[in-house]
């Protein structure tokens, strides 16, 4: 039998997909119980399968609603469990496991109410970060998440995503990729990490290859844990 909150999810993010009135699934989220939810999502898959539709959906949702495009990641207009929630709470609360949204995902946020502390997850997993990312880029996009498929959905999201956006110099030796990356920098483990993410999603050695971000500050000055 499917997951109710896991359907529920998928079906808010469909009807949003096609413009459709989410106004009654919206009701039934705000009305769960947190101690059921809590019980239902019992496990990081099922949480990341939840909180990714959640997510997209409302990314849409709220995209239609507002035309303050610079404040969509902060608005708090989302309500699940009675508890009003922004796309940056499910981000770095929920699905970074109560990140600071600055510090490169070194340091906790202690302030964070209980629901968020209550139903995120146990283990950061740097694959969300291009899988909420991707809603932008629709040619990688994937329509829902599901609890049977979501490791190779992430797998294959993140895959895509660095392939499309990663730039090569070969004659510098340098390998340019994604800005979040330096800004999420902890939940990747570190530049040795990503050189090593780089290697495994091309099949080649980049050992002698240096790390850049697409950013315009003077990072090369930051010093980072490796």
């Amino acid at each position: 039998m499917k997951n109710h909150f896991i359907a529920l999810s998928e079906e808010i993010l469909i009807s949003s997909q096609a413009g459709e009135d989410t106004t009654s699934l919206r009701r039934q989220l705000f009305y769960i119980r947190q101690s059921k939810l809590e019980k239902s999502l019992y496990a990081d898959d099922l949480k990341k399968v939840f909180w990714i539709n959640i997510y997209h959906a409302f990314y849409i949702i709220i995209s239609n609603e507002t035309k303050e495009s610079n404040r969509i990641l902060n608005i708090k207009r989302i309500k699940i469990s009675h508890t009003i929630l922004s796309l940056d709470d499910i981000e770095h609360g929920i699905l970074r496991k109560y990140k600071f949204k600055m510090g490169y995902g070194y340091f906790t946020n202690p302030f964070y109410s209980s629901f968020i502390t209550r139903t995120a997850v146990e283990k950061v997993d740097y694959r969300i970060h291009f899988a909420l990312r991707s809603i932008k880029v629709m040619s990688i996009s994937i329509p829902t998440y599901d609890s049977k498929h979501i490791d190779q959905q992430l797998s294959l999201v993140a895959k895509n995503f660095i392939e499309l956006k990663t730039e090569f110099d070969h004659d510098a030796k340098t390998i340019q990729v994604s800005d979040f990356i330096l800004h999420n920098l902890k939940d990747f483990g570190g530049k040795k990490s990503v050189k090593k993410i780089m290697e495994t999603t091309f099949t080649k050695d980049f050992s002698t290859y240096r790390l850049r971000f697409k950013t315009a500050k003077p990072i090369d000055k930051i010093k980072f844990a490796s």
